[in-house]
Parts: C-alpha cells; sequence; structure tokens
C-alpha cells in the first residue's frame, strides 16, 4: 500500500528559504584570508551560506585579508572564498553557531588560499581564460556596483549587473552573480539563461551548475536538471547540498535508486543531521513501498524540527501512524 506524504508546508521551496531571524544579533563569524606567505588578501568576494546552500550575506576582504559576518542565528554555515582576478583557487569552510555557552557565539575561520592548479598551460583550453579576462572599466565599474547593491537595493544591482553583461558579453563574473541572483530570488525564467552563458565561459563554475539545476527543477525541466546536478557533483563532491538536490531531482526523475544513494550521501557528509534529507528519504521510501523505513525518517525529522508549528506536527506523526499500519497490511 502506497501512502501519499504531503506536508503542509511543502519542501519544494526549501532551497529559496533564509534562515530564521537571529536569536541574538551578537553572533558573529569573522576570519582573515592569506596567501600561501601569509600576506592579506583584500578585495576578495566572501559569500555566507546557510545549510540548504542559499545564500545568507556577501561582502568583501578588507586592506588585511579580514572579514566578518554578524546578526546570523544558531546554525550550520559555509563560508566561501571567491579570488576572482587572481591566481589563486576558491576555498570554503563549514563553520557553526550554537550558542550553548552564551547568547554571544563568535567563531573565527581562517583561510589560507593556494595557486590553482588549473591554471597550468595544458589546462587553458578547459577552464578558459576566465581569471585573465581583460574587461572593460565601464563593465568592470558596473559589476562591482552591481554586487554592491544586489541587498540593499536589489533592482539597482540586477540592473547594473546586466548594463555589465552588455557591454561585454563573457564577462564570466557578471554572468554568474547575474544568474544566481535570479535563481536566488525565485526568477527562474530570468536567471537560467545567464548561467548557461556563465557556463559557457568557464565549464568549471560548480556553483554555476548548482544554481542551474535548481532552476530547472523549480521550472520542472527534469531532465536538464539532472544534468547539471551531476556536474555539479563532479565538480564540487563534498558539498553535502549538491548531493541533496541531486536526490531530489532524481526522485522527480522517478530514478529512486539513485535518489536514495544521492540522500544517503548528503546524510553522511551533514556534520548535523539535516532534516530535509529525511523528508526526502521518507518520500523515497515510500514511493519503493518501504514504508517502515519511511516512517522511520520522519520520526527523526520530527526530531531535528522541534519549532514547527502543532498542525504541521500532528500531520507528520499522523503520517507517521499511516505508514506503519500500512506496513503490516
Amino acid at each position: 500500500m502506497l501512502v501519499v506524504l504531503i506536508l503542509i508546508a511543502s519542501s519544494m521551496g526549501i532551497f529559496a528559504q533564509r534562515p530564521s531571524a537571529p536569536s541574538s544579533s551578537m553572533n558573529r563569524i569573522e576570519g582573515r584570508i592569506t596567501d600561501e606567505s601569509n600576506n592579506g588578501i583584500n578585495d576578495v568576494y566572501v559569500e555566507l551560506y546557510d545549510s540548504f546552500g542559499g545564500m545568507v550575506a556577501r561582502q568583501r576582504s578588507t586592506g588585511q585579508g579580514r572579514f566578518s559576518f554578524q546578526g546570523m542565528s544558531q546554525g550550520r554555515y559555509t563560508i566561501s572564498v571567491k579570488p576572482f582576478g587572481t591566481n589563486l583557487a576558491e576555498d570554503s569552510k563549514e563553520v557553526e553557531i550554537n550558542n550553548m555557552i552564551s547568547q554571544m557565539d563568535t567563531e573565527v575561520v581562517d583561510f589560507r588560499l593556494h595557486p590553482d592548479k588549473r591554471f597550468r598551460r595544458e589546462d587553458i583550453g578547459i577552464v578558459g581564460t576566465i581569471y585573465a579576462q581583460e574587461v572593460p572599466d565601464e563593465a568592470r565599474q558596473l559589476y562591482e556596483s552591481g554586487v554592491g547593491r544586489i541587498e540593499s537595493s536589489p533592482e539597482k544591482g540586477l540592473a547594473d549587473l546586466e548594463k555589465a553583461v552588455q557591454l561585454f558579453p563573457r564577462y564570466f563574473n557578471a554572468l554568474a552573480a547575474l544568474g544566481k541572483a535570479y535563481v536566488v530570488r525565485g526568477k527562474y525564467v530570468n536567471g537560467y539563461p545567464f548561467l548557461l552563458r556563465a557556463i559557457d565561459v568557464n565549464a568549471r563554475c560548480a556553483d554555476c551548475y548548482y544554481s542551474l539545476s535548481l532552476a530547472f527543477y523549480k521550472l520542472g525541466q527534469m531532465a536538464a536538471a539532472k544534468k547539471a546536478v551531476d556536474a555539479t557533483i563532479l565538480l564540487q563532491p563534498q558539498v553535502p547540498a549538491g548531493f541533496l538536490l541531486q536526490g531530489m531531482i532524481y526522485r522527480a526523475n522517478n530514478d529512486l535508486s539513485g535518489a536514495e544513494k544521492a540522500l544517503l550521501t548528503a546524510k553522511s557528509l551533514y556534520k548535523e543531521p539535516n532534516a530535509e534529507v529525511h523528508w526526502q528519504l521518507s518520500l523515497v521510501y515510500n514511493r519503493q513501498n518501504r514504508n517502515e523505513e519511511a516512517a522511520n525518517e520522519l520520526e527523526q525529522y520530527l526530531k531535528i524540527k522541534p519549532d514547527m508549528k502543532d498542525a504541521e506536527k500532528q500531520n507528520v506523526r499522523e503520517l507517521i501512524v499511516k505508514l506503519r499500519k500500512s506496513n503490516k497490511t
């Protein structure tokens, strides 16, 4: 017997969510970015992502290579450093704000960036000349203005990025930023063409593929979403959010065994239990008539999400009961 799982707050929109309001404005994540000689690297983009892969904030490092995010709620975050315009490789690290000792949690995360091995002469044909692009000054200024205003004034920020692309159609940084900015805001139709163009310039942009796969997933283009998310995993095989999205897309493509494998991988990579992984696994197991396992996943889902509304909790509890009964019939 197949029991259809329906949750009041559909998980389909999970990647567009932002973290809940911070419990303390005093929480802080800060650090310093240096090269191999311990010199601070200024003007490097530093991005803060929540546990679902959604960008929370973005800034540029200071003259000493320092950065500081503050006001986030407790939870697990990923900091991604993107040294555009240099020969240094990107890097990312996970950090957790837990407020177990006090309401003011400060985490220090430092980065030492190393030369990007993809700059070897024999690799140029694969990765392109993206970091060595000669960008017209006007286009560069518009790009910098766009990314600087994208959070405080989205319409103006997006307009500046589009003007930068108009001036320099193969401007990778602007194409990638524009596509991802549209996807984060749920404007998938607007975003995916810019991401395709960005990937055409730099085929090794993992976060471009991730945003592209999410856009296609939301638009119901599952075959295209599968290709994009597979590329994401190939380029970034240690990022749990990529496997979570892969599991969701595989399930939508009726590849249940592939979905289970991807979700179990995501489950193993997350350092803390992830509610969405348990929810998605319950859907996969239910489709396979493995209802006892589906019920177990929902039990874990309830434990991880104590902040659910009472009506939502009751709905999930009823589903668990139905799943266990159906398993006995």
